[in-house]
């Protein structure tokens, strides 16, 4: 009789798992619903934090120190949007974590994505979207070649930019989240290197290019002893964080003072958020916990305003960046690094360049040839 039993659990089991794809199939050919998710959403819309489903991006693969961005996702796209639309994905995601909890007392997270670390903060620990886990562990550092790529493939855009196109041309790279709030990293992984591979890049263009080149990371740690600047159910960081960042490129370009986050106003939102570290772990009703920040731009200083137009291209960090930078530029245009192409530089008309790449997606800056994408 057990034996039957035991069958006829297993016999179950194999037809759902097979019946989940067909019919993830048959409902992705029906009409989707486009309703937002909370109020909460309005304030990412466009602006880089992603509220449901992961960013979707593929790792860069560099081969002679060239990144063939146009082939960036594919394969990998296509692969994500299946198993981001699984039937039932949501509850069996919900389910699994859930079970985990219960088996481990809330100290554990079963996820191919999300790393559960102190006080409630989580954290992205990805091999398909970087190796946000490896930067923090200080493992992957570039070679002297490499880095010596970076800079020449910067320092030709600042050129080309700025010679042909008469552009300025300023450069942001963003730290992971790990980074900044290390302390909330689980005590089982361990820095092998405290220098990532985001300083050393900075610290090597610094020492041998005169790039403006913005790395953040000291004014981050300064500015969280006030408030906190990344989310911690988010792989991103909220407006603050972002104000912060865009403060230590302009006093860089511009050698002013950077404000400070009590010279400005941002307005508290009256919801909490689960970003989409929660959502990728199935936990979003359980950890809403952090405060959305919106930046008014009518508080920057007018003496730090620039007549120009900005054509910032980046990921998704350089969502937030560029509502920052609207308050201190008279337009300020956002595109991601794989939509770039040159033709913007006439449809647009930039006065100033700011090209940003947070710690993951560094090898985006060995891609010399997108300066030659029309």
């Amino acid at each position: 009789m057990v034996k039957m039993r035991d069958k006829w659990i297993t016999i179950i089991f194999i037809v759902f798992i097979m019946l989940v794809p067909v019919v993830t199939v048959v409902t992705g050919l029906l009409p989707q619903s486009t309703e937002e998710n909370g109020d909460s959403s309005a304030v990412f819309e466009g602006n880089g934090t992603i509220v449901e489903g992961q960013e979707g991006n593929a790792v860069v693969q560099v081969e002679e120190q060239k990144v063939e961005i146009k082939d960036f996702l594919s394969l990998q796209t296509a692969l994500n949007q299946f198993t981001e639309t699984l039937f039932l994905r949501k509850n069996l995601i919900e389910f699994n974590t859930d079970l985990t909890a219960l088996l481990t007392g809330g100290t554990y997270i079963e996820s191919t994505q999300v790393l559960l670390g102190k006080n409630n903060w989580i954290f992205y620990k990805t091999e398909l979207d970087g190796f946000p886990i490896h930067d923090y562990m200080g493992i992957n550092h570039y070679t002297e070649e490499q880095l010596a790529a970076m800079a020449a493939n910067l320092v030709n855009m600042r050129d080309t930019f700025r010679d042909e196109y008469g552009i300025d041309f300023f450069i942001a790279g963003i730290q992971n989240k790990e980074i900044v709030y290390e302390e909330y990293m689980p005590d089982t992984i361990s820095r092998v290197n405290k220098v990532s591979k985001a300083e050393q890049v900075a610290e090597y263009i610094w020492a041998n290019t005169d790039l403006v080149y913005s790395y953040p990371l000291e004014a981050l740690l300064a500015a969280k002893e006030q408030k906190q600047v990344y989310y911690s159910t988010d792989t991103h960081w909220n407006q603050l964080g972002a104000f912060v960042g865009f403060q230590d490129l302009y006093s860089k370009a511009y050698g002013q003072e950077p404000a400070t986050l009590d010279s400005v106003t941002f307005i508290e939102g009256d919801e909490l958020y689960a970003g989409d570290l929660a959502n990728m772990a199935g936990i979003q009703a359980d950890y809403k916990q952090d405060v959305i920040y919106t930046f008014d731009k009518e508080s920057a200083d007018p003496a730090q305003y620039h007549d120009e137009v900005v054509l910032l291209v980046g990921d998704s960090f350089g969502g937030f960046y560029s509502t920052v930078a609207k308050g201190y530029y008279k337009d300020v245009i956002w595109k991601h690094t794989t939509e770039f192409n040159m033709g913007m530089i006439e449809e647009y008309n930039p006065d100033v360049i700011i090209w940003e790449s947070v710690e993951r997606y560094l090898d985006t800056f060995l891609g010399v040839n997108l300066l030659y994408r029309y």
